[in-house]
């Protein structure tokens, strides 16, 4: 049961609230006056507007009824967390509204004693226990507010966010070049206008996803039809850095394009790592066409991770797969139209006697085979596509070759051009 001080306070309380209840238009704007005058000419502006004068209105109506409450949700609340909200998506500090409700409080709090000091002298007693409940009462709105407009302003980032990434997206498939909306999209995701930028490539089904940082450098990484593509911002660390601490993280094909320095260059930055990806992926079919390990390489089912540029002669067949088809088939169709065994002996033993910088004695042990059998092998590879392997053009055109043979044996490997010709 309530103690008679308990029931004689809310009996004055109610009696003041109805009091300054009545004047609300005038609280209204003594409230709008002081925040003007706190906030200088920019308050003018901010809080003169007849939306804000209706909306500080019913706070003061909302701070009211919740004086009057005993033991009842208060209606102040949930005006408050609107409040936050609304100031939040306006992108008002939360200083501001804060302040708003410090004054409006303050002011509350100068009427209701000057009622009761009038009305109740005798009972000035209220206002000590009311200043205690005044005070709890401005430090929860204060929560409430704050809890509110931090919450809205984390939904609000993570929608900018999400739609930034949207046009990252845009960007690897080639399809942006409003250079305003890059220099957004940059500034929501921290990526500077211009940089030094590589792009990732690996399969869709990498799993799991490589971190968000690797060896110190930052790398936001997106799923992409038939694709997962990883941005990398170069900054200390080089690709050598990157390439070193991926490899363990990519368990499928993957390659690293060569570097852009502009944001907007990401669609060609990813077409580069398409390249570079599908010669990772003919390079872990390079069995089938009976190419030689390099010595040191890793085997076969380790992580294949390709660098753009190590790998240039590859990603010219790559990005060009009509002339390297004409290519493969002038140079070796007829080493091609051989028994699958005899084809792969020798351009097994070709592929060995390059890797081995043309030496026959290296490439006869490689192959665990006598010198003149390697010797043999090269002048029938010689007959057969009619290029001479100590002739540099001709030589040339032969290494060639063979690398189209191995690009092109990887199916659906070579990316086409963009629409932008990236």
């Amino acid at each position: 049961m309530p103690s008679t001080f308990e029931e004689r306070q809310h009996t004055v309380v109610q009696s003041a609230v109805r009091a300054l209840h009545d004047r609300l238009p005038e609280l209204t704007d003594r409230l709008v006056l002081r925040l003007q005058e706190a906030e200088g000419p920019d308050g003018r502006r901010a809080f003169g507007s007849r939306a804000f004068r209706e909306s500080a209105r019913s706070g003061l109506q909302s701070a009211l009824e919740a004086i009057a409450t005993r033991g009842m949700e208060r209606p102040d609340i949930s005006f408050a967390r609107r409040i936050g909200r609304r100031y939040a998506e306006a992108g008002l500090p939360l200083e501001t509204v804060l302040r708003t409700y410090r004054l409006a409080g303050g002011l509350l709090w100068e009427c209701m004693a000057d009622v009761v000091t009038e009305r109740y002298p005798d009972d000035l007693a209220v206002l000590v226990s009311g200043a205690r409940r005044a005070l709890a009462m401005i430090d929860q709105l204060s929560d409430s507010i704050t809890e509110s407009y931090h919450q809205t302003w984390r939904d609000m980032r993570k929608a900018e966010v999400e739609t930034a990434l949207e046009t990252l997206d845009d960007l690897l498939d080639g399809h942006e070049d409003d250079t305003d909306r890059v220099r957004s999209v940059g500034a929501l995701l921290g990526l500077p206008e211009h940089g030094r930028y590589v792009v990732v490539a690996a399969n869709a089904r990498t799993d799991p996803v490589p971190p968000d940082e690797v060896v110190g450098t930052r790398v936001i990484w997106r799923s992409r039809p038939g694709a997962l593509l990883g941005v990398a911002l170069l900054d200390a660390a080089g690709i050598d850095d990157l390439a070193a601490g991926l490899r363990p993280l990519i368990r499928r094909p993957a390659g690293i394009g060569l570097p852009v320095d502009r944001l907007a260059d990401l669609g060609r930055a990813r077409w580069l790592a398409d390249l570079a990806r599908s010669v990772a992926a003919a390079e872990d079919c390079g069995e089938t066409m009976g190419t030689a390990p390099e010595p040191g390489s890793r085997p076969r089912d380790a992580n294949r991770l390709v660098r753009l540029d190590e790998r240039l002669p590859a990603a010219f067949m790559a990005a060009q797969p009509e002339l390297a088809r004409h290519l493969r088939d002038t140079v070796v169709g007829p080493l091609l139209d051989l028994d699958r065994g005899e084809r792969e002996s020798l351009m097994r033993t070709v592929a060995a006697w390059l890797d081995c910088h043309g030496s026959t004695a290296r490439a006869a042990q490689r192959l665990f085979c006598h010198r003149n059998t390697v010797l043999g092998r090269l002048r029938r590879i010689q007959r057969l596509t009619g290029r001479r392997l100590d002739h540099p053009r001709e030589a040339t055109e032969l290494v060639l070759a063979l690398e189209a043979v191995r690009v092109l044996q990887a199916p659906g490997a070579i990316p086409e051009h963009g629409a932008n010709g990236h």
